[in-house]
């Protein structure tokens, strides 16, 4: 058998039907957002976080994975930093909360209730905009 070689016309071409492909792909997926908008109610919507995040399929999982672990610890450390501490970091350093699940659970449902405040504000704004578009 022959060793494989380099040939510029097949990754031409295989570049061009991937293009092609990622094409397809996102005129379906823009297709799919404008049914959306048209829906007759907010709960019925579909929701695709890869649709505000433009990442290659395997690499927006790992990144989803590593925000789901580090943001609500993040921000449960800052919570606790402002709230408890005053912002002073002596008095953080002699808080005895030294394990990552208590940060992160804090973190967590302050995130999570932040979400549910902006599903809410959507839901208002969906029907403040649905009930503008009816005929009178």
């Amino acid at each position: 058998m022959n060793p494989p070689t380099h040939d510029p016309y097949l990754n031409t071409v295989q570049r061009a039907l991937r293009e092609k492909e990622y094409r397809i792909k996102q005129i379906k997926a823009q297709q799919e957002r404008i049914k959306q908008k048209h829906s007759q109610s907010f709960l019925h919507q579909r929701f695709d976080l890869h649709e505000f995040f433009n990442l290659p399929d395997g690499v927006g999982n790992i990144l989803f994975f590593i925000a789901f672990i580090l943001i609500p610890y993040i921000v449960g450390v800052i919570f606790i930093f402002i709230t408890i501490a005053g912002i002073d970091f002596k008095i953080f350093e002699g808080i005895n909360i030294k394990e990552y699940p208590i940060y992160w659970a804090i973190g967590y449902e302050i995130i999570a209730f932040l979400l549910l405040l902006l599903i809410l504000k959507s839901a208002l704004e969906f029907r403040h905009n649905a009930q503008q578009q009816q005929p009178k």
